[in-house]
């Protein structure tokens, strides 16, 4: 039996191909060349539902996936009775290679990550589309299944990689600002009056000014990416000749 699996890019060769079970599975089991690379064991023994199970609770314990809202949705809640009425995929060959792998898992990786054969690389990763119907003569509750569950781990991964991405500018925006915090000329004027209530129109009669070091410091809030103050120090100078500046920032920076 042989399916195309749906694709963007209608130029790759998506074909698949359902090999049958020998008749002496044990034998194949004997044979470590006919193992799966994705499971480390025979492309015919593998528990399609299990793995499905796996990968729900991995990604319910997710951040990102989680952050996605994707896993209260009703198809999401329809997994578990679809899980039941899968049939077993078994062992898929990429007909464009030769290459057989462990079914289920095989398309997890397609659908997840893209159309790239796990060992030869065949392919280009095209992506596989999730939204269009089950090949003609696929299992329909697995292709569901599958979709489902991919669709919740790409729009994850894209969150992460945007959460990254976000970080990284904060992380550059706070050093280029540290940069020109340090490059400035920083003092402060000590200013000697008479009175012992100066007001504003008392004159000085001496002003002591005093360079100051920038300490930014190396501490970075995880949630805002920012430190919380940047201190100003002249060396020894006792305490009482210390300032603190607050940390300029808001979300025009980011």
């Amino acid at each position: 039996m042989t399916f195309r699996l749906p694709c963007t890019d209608a130029s790759v060769n998506t074909q698949m191909q359902v090999l049958p079970c020998p008749e002496r599975l044990h034998d194949v089991v004997q044979n470590e060349d006919d193992d799966c690379v994705l499971t480390l064991a025979s492309c015919w023994e593998h528990d399609d539902r299990e793995f499905v199970r796996s990968k729900m609770q991995l990604l319910a314990k997710d951040v990102f996936a989680v952050a996605t809202n994707l896993m209260r949705t009703e198809g999401w809640k329809h997994i578990p009775g679809r899980i039941m009425r899968m049939r077993d995929t078994g062992c898929l060959c990429v007909m464009g290679c030769g290459h057989k792998f462990s079914g289920v898992p095989l398309l997890y990786t397609f659908m997840t990550v893209g159309f790239k054969c796990p060992i030869c690389r065949f392919g280009g990763n095209a992506t596989i589309d999730i939204d269009a119907p089950p090949p003609g003569s696929f299992c329909a509750e697995t292709w569901k299944v599958m979709c489902c569950l991919a669709n919740v781990v790409r729009k994850r991964d894209k969150l992460e990689k945007y959460n990254e991405e976000r970080m990284l500018a904060v992380q550059i925006s706070r050093q280029n600002i540290s940069m020109i915090y340090q490059s400035m000329p920083w003092f402060i004027v000590f200013a000697l009056y008479k009175e012992n209530k100066p007001t504003m129109s008392s004159t000085p009669y001496a002003q002591i000014p005093i360079k100051m070091t920038v300490e930014v410091p190396g501490n970075v809030d995880l949630a805002s990416g920012q430190p919380e103050m940047v201190k100003l120090s002249a060396g020894k100078t006792p305490p009482a000749c210390r300032a603190t500046l607050p940390w300029l920032w808001n979300e025009t920076r980011e």
